[in-house]
C-alpha cells in the first residue's frame, strides 16, 4: 500500500491500530521539525530586519552578513540533518515494519541459506508438476513488503530451462513474466465419477493400444517420456519393487491418492522419486519435515526401525506426508504460489486421506527406452498409457 493510500485509510477512519500509529507517529515528528524550523527562521527573520537599520557602516554590514550566512548555513546542514534521519527512519523501521506484516520470501525460516520461497517453490513444483524441477531462485528485497523473484523451471526429460520473473507486492504477485513450456498433462481420468469411468474404460483400452503401436514403430533406443496409470493402485512398497523389476527404465514423479476411486477429487499431486528428487544444502528444515528431502532421510533413516516396510517405500511414504505438512503449515506462501484459495485446504484433505488410507499411487511418469518402456507395459497391469514426447536417445550416456 503506498503512503498515500495509508493517509487515505487513516483520514476516512479505515486504518488498523498499528496503521493509525504509522500515522501519529508520523504527525508529530512533522509537527516536532516544523515547529524547530519556523522558530530559526523567525530569529533569522529578525536578525535580518535589524541590520537593515545599521547599513550604514560598511564594515558592520560586512560582519552582519558573514553572521547571516553563517546562521543560514546551520539552518541549511541542520534541515539535511533531519532529512536524512527522517530517511533512516523510512527505511531502516517503517520499511521493515511493513515488510514483517507479509509474505517475505527472503526470510530464512528453515535454513542458514537457503530462503522461504526457494522451500516453497520446491514444495509446491513436486506436488503438483510432474517432470519438473525449480531452481536459480534469486530474491531481491525493494522494501515496504515488495520484492522481485527470479528462477527457472527445468524439464528433467530435455534438460530444457524456462526462466520465470514475478513481482510481489505485500502479499500478492502482481505481474508474472515467463517463458513458454510445456506441461505433463497426465491421469485426468483420476478426476472422473464412476458414472464416467465406466465409459472412459473402452476409450482407453482404445488410446492404450494406439499409443502402445506408436512406441513400437519408433527406434527401439528412442528416448520416451511417458505416464503410466495401474489398473489397481500400488501401495510404496509395491512401488519400490516394480523400480527394482525394471533397473532400465527411470520412474520420476508418482501420483498419489487422495480420495476413494470414483469419488470426487479437487486435484492431482503426487512425488518425486528417488532417481530425480533432489538434495538441498539446509538441514534445519529436516528438524521439523523430517523426509523433505528423500536422499537425506535414507541417510539418516529415524524412525525406520518401527516398520518392516523397505526403507524406500518408509521413505515415500514420508517424504510424501512432510511435504504435504510443509504446505500445510506455508499456507500463506501456498496461497501467494498457487493462487487456488482451496489448495491449502485440499492438501490438509490429502494429509488426512493419506493417514486413514494410506500413501498408493494410480500411476507413474517414466522415462525409458522404447523397447524398455513396451516390456513394462506387456508385463505388467497397465491401464492406461500416455505418451508425452520422444528424443531421438537417451542423453549423457
Amino acid at each position: 500500500m503506498k503512503y498515500k493510500e495509508l493517509l487515505e485509510r487513516y483520514k476516512n477512519g479505515l486504518a488498523s491500530e498499528e496503521e493509525k500509529l504509522i500515522i501519529e507517529q508520523d504527525i508529530e515528528k512533522y509537527e516536532a521539525i516544523e515547529e524547530y524550523l519556523s522558530e530559526i527562521i523567525d530569529d533569522e527573520f529578525t536578525d535580518l530586519t535589524e541590520l537593515s537599520e545599521l547599513e550604514k557602516s560598511r564594515n558592520e554590514t560586512t560582519k552582519l552578513k558573514k553572521s547571516v550566512n553563517k546562521r543560514l548555513n546551520r539552518v541549511v546542514l541542520t534541515s539535511v540533518a533531519l532529512m536524512l534521519s527522517l530517511l533512516l527512519i523510512v527505511f531502516f523501521i517503517i520499511s521493515p515494519l511493513v515488510d514483517s506484516l507479509y509474505y517475505n520470501p527472503a526470510k530464512l525460516t528453515y535454513g542458514k541459506s537457503t530462503t522461504d520461497i526457494e522451500f516453497d517453490m520446491s514444495a509446491v513444483t513436486e506436488l503438483n508438476m510432474p517432470g519438473y524441477d525449480v531452481s536459480a531462485v534469486h530474491v531481491e528485497k525493494q522494501g515496504f513488503g515488495m520484492y522481485e523473484i527470479e528462477y527457472n523451471y527445468i524439464n528433467t526429460f530435455s534438460d530444457e530451462y524456462y526462466k520465470v520473473n514475478s513481482k510481489i507486492k505485500r502479499g500478492e504477485i502482481y505481474a508474472t513474466h515467463k517463458e513458454r513450456y510445456d506441461t505433463n498433462l497426465m491421469f485426468y481420468h483420476i478426476l472422473l465419477k464412476n458414472e464416467s469411468l465406466q465409459t472412459m474404460d473402452e476409450v482407453m483400452d482404445d488410446w492404450k493400444e494406439d499409443v502402445v503401436n506408436h512406441i513400437k514403430k519408433l527406434n527401439p533406443v528412442s528416448y520416451v517420456s511417458a505416464g503410466i496409470s495401474f489398473k489397481d493402485d500400488l501401495t510404496m512398497e509395491e512401488l519400490d519393487n516394480l523400480e527394482s523389476k525394471y533397473p532400465k527404465v527411470q520412474f520420476v514423479w508418482a501420483g498419489v491418492r487422495t480420495a476413494l476411486p470414483g469419488e470426487d477429487v479437487m486435484d492431482m499431486i503426487g512425488i518425486q522419486l528417488l532417481g530425480s528428487n533432489g538434495v538441498h544444502l539446509d538441514d534445519d528444515i529436516e528438524k521439523k519435515y523430517r523426509a523433505f528431502s528423500i536422499m537425506k532421510w535414507l541417510v539418516n533413516p529415524v524412525g525406520s526401525g518401527n516398520s518392516d516396510k523397505t526403507l524406500k517405500a518408509q521413505a515415500y511414504e514420508i517424504h510424501y506426508k512432510s511435504l504435504l505438512q510443509y504446505a500445510i503449515d506455508r499456507k500463506e506462501a501456498v496461497n501467494l504460489i498457487e493462487s487456488i484459495p482451496w489448495k491449502a485446504e485440499f492438501y490438509q484433505e490429502a494429509f488426512n486421506y493419506a493417514e486413514k488410507n494410506g500413501v498408493k499411487t494410480y500411476g507413474v511418469l517414466v522415462y525409458a527406452e522404447a523397447e524398455d518402456l513396451i516390456e513394462m507395459i506387456e508385463n505388467e497391469q497397465i491401464k492406461f498409457v500416455e505418451f508425452n514426447k520422444a528424443l531421438v536417445s537417451r542423453t549423457n550416456i
